[in-house]
């Protein structure tokens, strides 16, 4: 049973948001995605961070998937073991 507890204390609270609404909402083990620096993981009891992301975002997930999803741009915010993605808020002009 410990064994089983650890596994839940290895995850994070990940939520991706769009315009439509919430697109996913569940603990994973890990985020991957890309910002001006390049490549960069979300892993369980992450310090608090925020970023413009881009290109993509992989989602490691507990059952040991890895979900890849294409995107333009976001922002990625992360507070208190939890992930926040926010999609498709970010208008740019040129």
């Amino acid at each position: 049973m410990s064994n089983k507890n650890q596994a839940n204390e290895a995850l994070i609270l990940l939520k991706i948001q769009t315009k439509e609404g919430v697109s996913f909402n569940d603990k994973v083990k890990a985020v991957t995605s890309f910002n001006e620096k390049g490549v960069f993981d979300v892993l369980p009891q992450h310090e608090n961070f925020i970023s413009v992301i881009k290109d993509k975002i992989i989602i490691h997930t507990k059952d040991g998937i890895d979900k890849e999803m294409k995107i333009d741009s976001g922002v990625l915010k992360v507070q208190e073991n939890e992930a926040h993605i926010f999609l498709g808020i970010t208008e740019t002009s040129v």
